[in-house]
């Protein structure tokens, strides 16, 4: 969902996992289209509402659910919910907003950006829906992370909280049936 450019469709490809990418933008879609991508124009809602129950083996969404109102985002993972397969995946990657440098400058530099979506949000929205397990992932440490905890007497909490990971991504599984 909000497949952008296509890099995730493009590397799916290339390990031969059939995807399919959706997004609002008409030209991004074809541009995706143009490298051979199976790219559709449309929204997260009306994707997920056409899918059959049990039908995914995994979905994404990448850097999306800053741009949605909350209650969009909760009606993506109830409905993720049901069209996932037992053991299914659903991934959100989003900006790790509890990176000061993120929270207080990058974040904000998409103006399409509507609200942070922080780790505790998205693991009770999760576990809320009935995920299960839930798996939470820092992503992308600032290049000047390792010079920072490199030097004596910084504060490696202080490092991380300014150079850490830049991203974060959380990982739900439908439960199997009956487990």
């Amino acid at each position: 969902i909000g497949c952008g450019r296509g890099e995730w469709l493009g590397l799916l490809n290339d390990l031969d996992i059939t995807a399919i990418g959706i997004d609002t933008n008409p030209v991004q879609i074809a541009d995706v289209q143009d490298m051979g991508l199976d790219a559709r124009h449309g929204d997260a809602r009306s994707a997920l509402s056409e899918a059959k129950d049990s039908s995914f083996a995994c979905i994404t969404a990448h850097h999306l659910i800053e741009h949605l109102p909350f209650e969009e985002v909760l009606w993506i993972a109830r409905e993720a919910m049901r069209v996932l397969a037992p053991g299914g995946l659903l991934l959100f990657e989003t900006p790790n907003v509890r990176n000061v440098l993120v929270g207080a400058t990058s974040f904000h530099n998409d103006p399409t950006h509507l609200h942070p979506m922080t780790d505790p949000v998205l693991n009770v929205l999760f576990e809320t829906v009935g995920f299960h397990p839930i798996e939470t992932r820092q992503l992308h440490p600032h290049e000047k992370l390792a010079e920072f905890m490199a030097k004596p007497g910084f504060d490696p909490e202080l490092a991380n909280l300014m150079f850490g990971a830049q991203d974060l991504a959380i990982l739900g599984h439908k439960p199997l049936q009956g487990a």
